[in-house]
């Protein structure tokens, strides 16, 4: 009887202990957590400020607008340049195609057929230029098949400015003294397949090349060339399509001579009758 009640005694004492360890644990665990969870003084400060400093970071309406409205006047200055540019680029390809293609006709009509009595050439002894016409409309007709090119309505020489109107917009020529729309008046007109129009004056040695048609701005110096054909040197090894006697320039406009060697700044001085 005894050793029986020692027993139960020992197996309370034992589940009581038991339990005060587990009360004990979960007690401590959850001070841990507490402890874990909750900032010093200084911790929470510096949460603070770090707090503060992430909503310092953001822009306000009027610094985003503000922002946008000086992208917007940047823009507006520069992309119009951007787009002459770019434009000013294609018009001076394609004119170098176009000239190449007549000059080369120009090469095969005097190399082939021995035609090369059309040009301008420079007369030493009178210090002036002087002209030789005889075979001007058989070289145009040889060359206006050789390149396919198709006659059109010649009203679209009325596209072009003439000279009292290019000079009051501030445009410059090579020889002023040409008469210009003489020239451009009794041309006959012609389109290649690719939209090019020449208009030749088909008793005289004077060629105009726009690389666009009708499209525009139809300006010279810009899609818009005068052209003279020459010899140039004072032989008759070659024909040359040039700007060396006369030619026209609108305001902004670039000289052929000046886009046929690259040069990209058009000064006063290149407004040379004898192209060098």
């Amino acid at each position: 009887m005894l050793k029986q009640v020692q027993h139960d005694e020992f197996s309370f004492l034992k589940r009581t202990y038991r339990l005060k360890n587990k009360l004990s644990s979960r007690f401590t665990l959850h001070s841990l957590l507490k402890k874990k969870a909750a900032f010093t003084l200084a911790e929470g400060a510096t949460h603070v400020a770090h707090s503060h400093n992430i909503r310092r970071v953001a822009f306000t309406l009027a610094e985003v607008l503000i922002t946008l409205g000086i992208i917007g006047v940047v823009a507006a200055m520069t992309i119009p340049t951007l787009i002459n540019k770019y434009q000013m680029k294609v018009f001076e390809t394609a004119f170098k195609k176009q000239y190449s293609a007549v000059q080369s006709a120009i090469d095969m009509q005097f190399l082939n057929n021995g035609v090369s009595d059309c040009y301008m050439y420079w007369q030493r002894d009178l210090n002036a230029y002087g002209a030789e016409t005889s075979q001007c409309y058989e070289l145009y007709s040889e060359i206006i098949k050789y390149m396919n090119l198709f006659k059109i309505d010649y009203s679209i020489r009325d596209s072009y400015a003439r000279k009292a109107q290019v000079q009051a917009n501030g445009g410059k020529f090579v020889n002023s003294s040409v008469a210009y729309d003489s020239y451009i008046n009794t041309s006959w007109a012609y389109a290649s397949n690719n939209g090019a129009v020449f208009l030749i004056t088909m008793f005289s040695p004077v060629v105009i090349i726009d690389v666009n048609g009708e499209k525009g701005p139809n300006k010279w110096g810009y899609d818009v060339f005068f052209l003279v054909l020459s010899n140039h040197d004072g032989n008759l090894n070659r024909i040359l399509l040039t700007d060396e006697l006369a030619t026209i320039v609108e305001k902004g406009g670039r000289l052929p001579r000046n886009i046929l060697i690259n040069k990209e700044k058009t000064e006063d001085s290149d407004f040379t009758i004898f192209w060098n």
